[in-house]
């Protein structure tokens, strides 16, 4: 028997990130060898992280070894680097198992080059104890030289970037080392090398969520060309900022295609530099972001002046993509009239359109903004004209309604969820069932987002016989009710334990004024009896937690 604690309606909101973050440092400089690796330093840096979701901020010692080879290279060669990094100055407030995680680390360059080289690390899997300072397993990963290096070249530590994947979302942790980066590496470029490839890119500003034709020459035939978007200078560079591409190398070296940039809440405004490396050469390009390319935001009526009770179109143009957008009708003294809102999304292209009905003889002026955002308010005056006629009179009346905002709560269909009986020695000892159904219901007005997770202590019975918690796996489903407002998202399959694992979650959108309704959540439930297990009634508790 399995049964459940439901905690008391709430309209808290919490969330737990795993936190990897990978900090460089300083110490005494290496001395390459005349061949094979360079030799490496150990340093100890001070490093400031900035903690994702406004989580605060970090900052302490880290110990940081590179290791980088070969020694000598030739100009625009590849060098190889393995990173080691100690503890890092900041902790996770829950414990978290399989985290995937992405580390990388930028090196400025002196000496006889200049400029960042980035050294990303694969993708890896993490636990993240709790309270514990958190350590990135030891990466590996290759850079190029720039192709007009020459001499010895110098390596300092200058911010470590670690991404982390939570939630369907991912988190980035910079960690800029603030005092000690110096010395950590070098190596010795020496020969002549390839001739160096060229990389175009549009001069003017780009949007998001769009293609950008890159072009350019010089290129490794049959090479894999790979886009990031890097800082300008060069370090940063990123290439989850690019989500989809077509670009390609042609048999004369040719680059040519389209890589499509990663919406705008992962690309703010900015100037950047796109890189591309095909393995063997790269090269960048000057790319300016501006999620409003086009111009600036502008918004008109169908038309200007009518009685109260018509109906107009009001449009708008230069919008960010994909983002709410709100309209009001203002009085005189500019104050907004509630009861006119209405609101619209704007399409990819920057647009929107939605109908407007004037409500009162107040009504001066039309009011709309993205995101409630004071720099994106645009106004176009209107004229409510008597066009009636008739000796009749009129009269108003003006009605009133307050509307609260509600809490964040959950109730279940039950409370007890029997797997029946297990006969031993015969069958596999697997048995089904399912969770009872849990309704949440989020009347917040908010667009928070919360989370419903479970953990699931070891089966017990008489005479201290038990059966593990993980032994139980769920497969997790979670729907909207009708009328609902946001998608919700379902946990992945995994085993059951102490460790909090997701049943169904609602991450924040800002492409929406609020998420709320009604959302059903269940989940079908595995249970593996060990052969060994002795004979009895065996019982657990699962907690639900919803934040």
């Amino acid at each position: 028997m399995i049964r459940r604690r439901r905690p008391g309606a709430t309209g808290l909101l919490a969330a737990c990130f795993a936190l990897t973050l990978g900090c460089a440092g300083a110490s005494a400089q290496a001395v390459p060898l005349a061949d094979g690796p360079a030799a490496a330093a150990t340093i100890t840096p001070t490093v400031h992280c900035v903690l994702p979701a406004g989580q605060g901020e970090a900052t302490g010692p880290q110990d940081m070894t590179v290791e980088l080879s070969p020694a000598v290279v030739a100009p625009g060669g590849k060098v190889h680097a393995k990173v080691t990094l100690g503890p890092s100055p900041a902790t996770s407030g829950l414990p978290l198992n399989d985290v995937p995680t992405i580390p990388s680390i930028d090196l400025a360059l002196s000496g006889g080059a200049g400029g960042t080289v980035t050294v990303r690390g694969p993708e890896i899997t993490m636990d993240i104890p709790a309270g514990v300072p958190i350590e990135i397993p030891p990466y590996e990963g290759d850079f190029l030289v720039p192709a007009n290096a020459s001499g010895e070249v110098s390596f300092a530590a200058a911010r470590t970037l670690t991404q982390t994947k939570v939630l369907g979302s991912v988190f980035a942790t910079p960690c800029d080392v603030v005092d000690g980066g110096a010395g950590l590496a070098s190596v010795t470029v020496e020969g002549t090398g390839s001739t160096p490839a060229t990389l175009t890119a549009p001069t003017g500003p780009v949007r998001p969520s769009t293609a950008v034709e890159l072009g350019g020459s010089g290129w490794t035939p049959g090479g894999t060309p790979v886009p990031s978007l890097c800082a300008a200078g060069g370090g940063g560079c990123d290439p989850l900022k690019f989500k989809a591409g077509d670009l390609g190398i042609g048999d004369d070296g040719t680059l040519h295609g389209t890589a499509t940039l990663a919406e705008s809440g992962a690309v703010p405004d900015g100037t950047y530099e796109v890189k591309v490396n095909d393995g063997t050469k790269e090269a960048t390009a000057p790319l300016t972001v501006k999620a409003v390319a086009a111009g600036e935001r502008e918004i008109s009526l169908s038309r200007s002046r009518g009685p109260v009770g018509s109906v107009i179109t009001v449009s708008g143009r230069n919008y960010n993509p994909d983002r709410w957008i709100n309209v009001i009708g203002l009085d005189a003294s500019g104050t907004g009239l509630d009861d006119s809102a209405v609101y619209a999304k704007s399409a990819p292209d920057g647009t929107f359109s939605v109908e407007f009905t004037v409500i009162s003889d107040a009504v001066v002026a039309v009011q709309a903004d993205e995101g409630n955002d004071p720099a994106t308010v645009r106004t176009a005056p209107f004229t409510v004209s008597d066009d009636g006629g008739g000796d009749g009179s009129g009269a108003d009346q003006k009605l009133n309604t307050t509307v609260r905002a509600g809490t964040l709560s959950m109730v279940q269909d039950g409370d007890t969820v029997d797997f029946g009986t297990t006969v031993l020695g015969t069958g596999s000892g697997v048995q089904r069932s399912r969770l009872n159904r849990v309704e949440v219901e989020d009347a917040r007005g908010v667009d928070s987002g919360w989370s419903l997770t479970a953990t699931l202590t070891a089966f017990t019975a008489g005479g201290g016989s038990s059966v593990p918690a993980g032994a139980v796996r769920w497969t997790p489903r979670c729907t909207a009710q009708q009328g609902s407002v946001g998608v919700p998202v379902a946990g992945s399959p995994t085993a059951l334990g102490s460790t909090a694992a997701s049943l169904c979650r609602m991450d924040p959108d800002g492409s929406r004024p609020f998420t709320g309704g009604r959302f059903d959540a269940d989940a079908d439930l595995t249970l593996t009896v060990p052969p060994t297990t002795r004979p009895g009634d065996y019982s657990a508790t699962l907690t639900l937690t919803l934040l």
